[in-house]
């Protein structure tokens, strides 16, 4: 008879998965361009008929557009990217995350920590533009309540989602119209 072997299984702590923000420094951008063109290069291929457009995608992340690297626990696991326009808009111009952590919840995180952020510097809507043949990603962003607006021929489609009110032109955020009273 074999002698049974009693083990003391220690409990293992699981560490805490803590999210983070950062922005991109050039040192990142190997990173980014490879998860984009993994993630998206076949999207790309089949809406537009031509592949990744590596380079100029290169130039555009290092173009000072805000962009920002996702990381879980201190390591990369994604990007969002990010442009402005003076009418209070936020066009979303990437979120790619690695597959492995896709469907946890950090997309919808990150795209809070975007709507707050939009909010703070005074923007009313968030805008992105999807590939229709791009299932999943079409599914997150109807799941986070951004509705279709217009299509672009041959294969993108514009979604928004108003985050606030918008500010009517020529009155500063927070400042109240001219003959209003100020208490």
């Amino acid at each position: 008879m074999k002698a049974k072997r009693t083990a003391k299984r220690q409990a293992v702590a699981k560490e805490p998965v803590t999210i983070t923000y950062r922005p991109r420094t050039a040192a990142d951008d190997d990173f980014i361009v490879s998860l984009t063109k993994s993630e998206l290069g076949d999207v790309h291929q089949k809406a537009f008929g031509q592949p990744f457009p590596e380079e100029q995608f290169r130039t555009y992340i290092q173009s000072g557009a805000p962009t920002f690297v996702i990381e879980r626990n201190g390591k990369p696991i994604g990007y969002y990217s990010y442009l402005t326009s003076y009418d209070g808009k936020m066009h979303i111009s990437a979120m790619v995350i690695q597959p492995r952590y896709q469907r946890a919840g950090v997309g919808k995180a990150a795209i809070a920590k975007i709507e707050e952020d939009a909010r703070r510097m005074g923007m009313h809507t968030l805008e992105v533009f999807v590939q229709d043949n791009n299932e999943q990603s079409l599914a997150f962003t109807r799941s986070l309540g951004f509705q279709e607006v217009f299509r672009f021929e041959p294969h993108t489609i514009a979604f928004h989602k108003v985050i606030a009110q918008p500010v009517a032109p020529g009155f500063g955020v927070g400042m109240p119209p001219m003959g209003m009273p100020q208490f």
